[in-house]
């Protein structure tokens, strides 16, 4: 009887040393790195580590900040190489594409996502999602509005806001006899056209099956009427964004398109304009239209490289769906968190004194669930690129609208056609 019990109490034993291996394994200490382009979001993923560590202690984080371009030739190279890709990576919406190319080394976010699907602004998801997989989670929302002088409006007795677009070129008029321009376009670049075709209702440059619709009738059409406006002088192109800033502080330029963020970059450049601005939703094209678009953003994405993938993720739920993360991020990069829930937030609601005490965060809030879905895609990066240069040959007059897209249209064709 004494041998039983001896040798229940050695069985015993054993299972407590097993249970006692398999728990430390599974608290074995892992090291998660980040890779991240910008300081705002190292300050905040520093900012939000010691919470995460009450929650998961085993769990460190390494964030490094490359510069923007060499990051992702970095994370291009390892990805080719096989060795060296973080865990985790900021991966900026304007490079998405160049890692869906091939065998995407990028981790299909999409099963992990699903259970927000009702709390999360899906829209998002499409810049970052091809051939039904999702290769990032963004960070933001990026909802785009009108800001706008409202002392220029008011002293020339325009009422603001105003609901369509022919409203807002009729009143913008009177201020061009003043030599005040409307509104600030760009003629070198993609991103204001862009906002534009998306509100309009385009997906962007191409369709949900991946065909090119740059030289789509509905996209030349919108190319056209940004031409309208630059030729009838409500609104004007300038060479760079220091020129755009001054002529802003000068009170020259009375309105621009812009994202969340946009209105941080007004703040920081034209900060001698404080409590003379005001933001409201983007004119529609026609009565009861969208009143927003979306301009920017950057995801949250796993390498296939990880080998802590569950853990990555479990971090990203944690920076990305915890409330007060989100209100913290706000505070500290302006970056309007995509969650629903928490778009109600206080903090978001609170009055801007730069612009005249109004809470932005009701606005964006009232426009969040109109922001539109958009495709991207492998070939993004060559389309914008292509379509820049469309928008500048029209501008400068070298081309028509027409003319400019379908020649950047047959371009990209080839190019993809070529591989």
């Amino acid at each position: 009887m004494k041998r039983i019990i001896t040798l229940l109490l050695s069985l015993l034993l054993l299972l407590c040393l097993l249970i006692g291996a398999g728990t430390a394994s599974a608290q074995e200490d892992v090291t998660l790195t980040i890779w991240t382009f910008g300081s705002f979001f190292t300050d905040f993923y520093e900012g939000i580590e010691a919470d995460y560590k009450e929650i998961a202690p085993h769990v460190s984080i390494v964030v490094e900040e490359i510069p923007y371009g060499q990051l992702y030739d970095n994370l291009q190279g390892a990805l080719v190489a096989g060795v060296g890709a973080p865990d985790i990576v900021d991966v900026e919406q304007g490079v998405i594409s160049r890692f869906l190319k091939g065998e995407p080394g990028l981790v299909d976010l999409a099963d992990l996502i699903a259970p927000y699907t009702d709390d999360y602004i899906m829209a998002k998801t499409g810049l970052y999602a091809y051939e039904g997989a999702i290769y990032g989670i963004d960070h933001c929302l990026c909802p785009v509005v009108l800001y706008y002088r409202h002392d220029i409006f008011a002293d020339a007795g325009i009422e603001m806001p105003v609901a369509t677009w022919d409203e807002f070129v009729e009143a913008a008029s009177a201020l061009a006899e003043q030599g005040i321009a409307g509104l600030v376009l760009s003629d070198r670049s993609w991103g204001d056209y862009y906002i534009l075709l998306l509100q309009s209702g385009s997906p962007g440059f191409f369709d949900a099956e991946g065909n090119v619709i740059v030289d789509s009738p509905g996209n030349i059409a919108v190319l056209e009427w940004y031409l309208g406006l630059l030729d009838s002088g409500v609104a004007i192109a300038t060479e760079s964004s220091q020129t755009t800033y001054g002529l802003m502080a000068e009170g020259k330029i009375a309105a621009a398109i812009g994202a969340d963020w946009y209105g941080g970059f007004i703040k920081n450049n034209v900060a001698d304009t404080a409590g003379l601005w005001r933001a409201a939703p983007i004119p529609a094209f026609e009565e009861g239209g969208a009143r927003t678009s979306t301009h920017g953003g950057t995801a949250y994405s796993i390498t296939q490289q990880s080998e802590h993938k569950d853990e990555a993720w479990a971090f990203i739920e944690f920076a990305l769906f915890d409330e007060d993360n989100k209100i913290f991020e706000f505070q500290v990069n302006n970056l309007l968190p995509p969650v629903i829930s928490h778009l109600d937030n206080e903090a978001l609601l609170s009055p801007d004194p730069y612009f005249d005490n109004q809470s932005l965060g009701e606005l964006f809030l009232e426009l969040a669930p109109e922001v539109p879905h958009q495709v991207r895609g492998p070939w993004f990066n060559e389309a914008s690129t292509l379509v820049a240069n469309a928008v500048f040959e029209a501008t400068q007059g070298e081309k028509t609208a027409e003319q400019a897209l379908k020649d950047a249209a047959e371009e990209l064709r080839r190019q993809i056609d070529f591989g």
